[in-house]
């Protein structure tokens, strides 16, 4: 259940008195305030008996502080898939600055160390895209002590796989008169003269933090100069800014319009140098709120474009976002198919009963090559009190009309302790879908304190299929797992079918056949014995279980140890 708090609107009456961070008893949660001045404490973990090994759970970063890591961003090497980088919000000093990671076997190993982002000595609010050539560019927000102080944006760029940075360059610095705030970035990927333009859109508040606006500066030079501000947002009481660029280089911005209690959008078609009238495109229930555990949550415009000329559905904008559902938050999902002129109404991606009390939150999504949408949030489904909560995936491979059954990524479950800190675990989290690859990143406490984790989905020889029909099939995670001596395996069918249960390695070669025929209406269980089509031990390795039907197939990874 989401927590109803009253908190007062003083701290907009005048400039604060407060000079470091900030009382999380002193906002206003139905105005933008920047969360970039709030401090953070530790939290603990907690084991629970759900087990969901299908992917991988990668700790990120390796610094053993103790201290908070949160507020990711990854992005995937289209030139080569195996490199991935990721980004994140870092304490490990005692202070926030930026974390940055790299991977170059596809996430199973990383590499981390602190981003250098001179001249301020606090760095947040990471952010990162990557182009068709795989150069990383890097955002980050650079601020004093006290929101008086100058702070700026930044950005960085790394050319081989984010081993080494190039120098900052600066989008934007010591505007006296303003705090910069929640600031994003866009690459434009497409084949038009404005491919390789970069897009800055933030949050700009006064100085007495009254009002805020959307704002813009634009690269039109691959990243070395930066154009100056251009108002997005028609009103001065925003938040929450994303971009993306779409098939023609025209340019979205999405935001929470915090005064209509709605998310809006504008559009340029010149290169981010002029935007037309806020357009609303989805009404909201709330705008903020904690939820159990004192998390602060958003109803944050995760935003996509479809521009993969293989797609079928090419052209599409996508976006993903929380919204109160009456007794908990869920994810819901809005396209536009006419380059955002109208939406869709919105459909709930997340498949648990609806109103039962479990919340749903800090959705993301990408699209991939073949107009997949790949959606991850955090869901508190699997506890009873709605305190404890998992990463769970999604996607849709119709462009968005349904969507996979969710699965669980994380093989722990994640506690917000005891802590009562808005913005407790950020404000987003990570995803990235390239070249058949699935890359997310997360803040996960299982260690007893905020740490980066990753999964990665990856391809084999075999295929998930079509994965977007979620009332005929579906296949249960087998237990135990890893097994030694034998696993038990289950699958759902809502009809009569012929359907052929497998084992096959990584490579897609059959090993043992548990079942082949017409299964019946139901649950249906089966054992495989580790043992191979000949009857020997398999080896000690990866498996996948595959459930094949007359037009569709579905997947489960298994580990065999001897």
């Amino acid at each position: 259940m989401r927590l109803v708090v009253i908190l007062s609107a003083a701290i907009f009456c005048g400039i604060p008195t407060v000079s470091t961070a900030i009382d999380i008893g002193e906002i206003d949660l139905s105005r933008p305030f920047p969360l970039s001045r709030i401090e953070y404490r530790s939290m603990e973990s907690y084991y629970n008996p759900w087990s969901i090994l299908d992917v991988d759970n990668i700790q990120i970063n390796s610094d053993g502080s103790g201290e908070v890591q949160n507020e990711e961003m990854v992005c995937v090497n289209p030139v080569n898939p195996a490199n991935a980088v990721a980004v994140w919000r870092d304490f490990r000093l005692g202070f926030r600055r930026v974390g940055v990671g790299y991977t170059f076997d596809g996430g199973q190993t990383w590499h981390d160390t602190l981003l250098y982002v001179p001249p301020h000595p606090k760095q947040s609010d990471p952010v990162l895209v990557v182009d068709n050539e795989g150069n990383y560019f890097a955002c980050t927000l650079c601020l004093q002590e006290s929101i008086y102080e100058p702070s700026g944006i930044y950005v960085q760029k790394s050319t081989d796989g984010g081993v080494n940075w190039g120098d900052p360059v600066m989008v934007v610095d010591s505007m006296q008169a303003y705090f910069e705030d929640k600031q994003w970035i866009a690459i434009d990927r497409t084949g038009n003269e404005s491919y390789g333009n970069i897009y800055i859109p933030w949050t700009r508040f006064s100085s007495d933090l009254s009002t805020s606006r959307i704002v813009i500066c634009s690269s039109r030079d691959q990243g070395l100069t930066y154009s100056g501000a251009v108002n997005v947002s028609d009103d001065t009481r925003v938040q929450w800014s994303t971009a993306a660029v779409g098939i023609f280089g025209e340019l979205y911005v999405a935001w929470v319009d915090f005064r209509h209690q709605a998310i809006n959008l504008d559009i340029s078609i010149d290169e981010g140098r002029s935007f037309g009238t806020d357009l609303l495109i989805a009404d909201l229930n709330t705008l903020s709120a904690y939820i159990n555990g004192q998390i602060t949550v958003f109803p944050y415009p995760a935003m996509a474009t479809d521009v993969s000329q293989s797609s079928p559905y090419y052209g599409n904008l996508y976006i993903a976002f929380m919204d109160d559902a009456g007794p908990d938050m869920d994810i819901f999902f809005i396209k536009s198919t006419n380059g955002g002129s109208s939406w869709t109404n919105r459909s709930r991606i997340n498949d648990d009963p609806g109103q039962n009390g479990a919340d749903q939150f800090h959705p993301w999504i990408s699209v991939d090559e073949n107009g997949a949408i790949h959606a991850i949030f955090y869901d508190r489904r699997l506890d009873t009190n709605n305190f404890l909560f998992d990463l769970f995936y999604t996607r849709s491979d119709d462009g968005g009309e349904t969507w996979s059954p969710n699965e669980r990524i994380t093989s722990v479950s994640s506690s917000p302790g005891d802590a009562r800190l808005g913005g407790l675990i950020g404000e987003y989290i990570g995803l990235d879908a390239r070249q058949g690859q699935v890359q997310m990143v997360w803040t996960d406490t299982r260690n007893g304190n905020q740490d980066v984790f990753s999964g990665r989905i990856t391809p084999t020889g075999v295929s998930d299929g079509n994965r977007s029909i979620p009332d005929k099939f579906r296949l249960a995670s087998p237990y135990p797992n890893p097994f030694n001596s034998s696993m038990a395996v289950s699958f759902f069918s809502a009809e009569e079918s012929p359907v052929t249960l497998e084992i096959v390695d990584i490579l897609g070669r059959k090993q043992a056949t548990i079942f082949e025929g017409v299964c019946g209406t139901g649950l249906s269980r089966y054992t495989w014995d580790g043992t191979d089509t000949a009857g020997k031990p398999a080896a000690s390795g990866v498996y996948f279980i595959r459930l094949s039907g007359p037009d569709r197939s579905l997947t489960k990874k298994a580990v065999l140890l001897r």
